[in-house]
């Protein structure tokens, strides 16, 4: 964007008398400087980083590529046995850093498990009767998951039983996840839904809880 006064600008002083004249040459010059202007421009985009967002502690660049439903969860998956296990390496005295790490195990899991009962688990049950007894036992899970989460949230570490639970919380997550990647998915994937639709509906959902935790 040029200022205003640059509308007012004459080349070399010289008046616009003649149309076919200054004026003529004034445009080309004023032409080539915004393309110059606009070539600078897409050479600064271009080297710029990806830029990102941080929600709920976790990173995410703008510039990722689309995830499918499938994808997205198995990236959650990912994201919270990370952070499990920077738990299981904290020392007894870390007490800042046990609060802080379980807080966010417990919104991540908050987070995952909602998007899977609101948006997943659902469209699953629409396209397939079969998988009808699977999605039960895993919405049954996710309440064990629930209830010790909630006991988590409202403890310290230092109180009884903190460490243990966490632990047991982050081995009912390990069996979830073992069964989900390992047999789930696999039959989701033979299912005629649109993953790549449903994914994006789940991570616009993801990214609004996270913004409100």
């Amino acid at each position: 964007m040029f200022p205003k006064s640059y509308n007012n600008w004459h080349f070399g002083g010289a008046r616009r008398e003649r149309q076919d004249g200054p004026a003529l040459f004034l445009h080309s010059v004023r032409s080539r400087t915004v393309c110059a202007a606009h070539a600078a421009h897409a050479v600064d985009v271009a080297s710029e980083p990806p830029t990102s967002d941080n929600i709920g502690g976790i990173t995410m660049s703008k510039n990722d590529k689309q995830q499918d439903a499938i994808e997205l969860l198995i990236s959650q998956h990912d994201d919270v046995k990370a952070l499990f296990k920077q738990f299981d390496e904290l020392g007894e005295r870390a007490t800042t850093s046990k609060k802080k790490l379980a807080n966010e195990i417990c919104e991540q899991l908050i987070m995952h498990t909602q998007i899977e009962e609101e948006i997943f688990y659902p469209a699953l049950r629409s396209v397939s009767r079969e998988m009808e007894d699977m999605l039960d036992e895993a919405v049954v899970e996710h309440a064990s998951a629930k209830d010790l989460i909630a006991q988590i949230q409202e403890m310290e570490p230092g109180d009884d039983l903190y460490d243990a639970k966490v632990t047991v919380l982050g081995e009912y997550i390990e069996h979830h996840v073992d069964e989900e990647e390992e047999d789930m998915f696999p039959k989701v994937r033979k299912l005629k839904l649109d993953l790549d639709a449903l994914g994006a509906e789940m991570a616009a959902r993801r990214d609004e809880l996270l913004a409100t935790a």
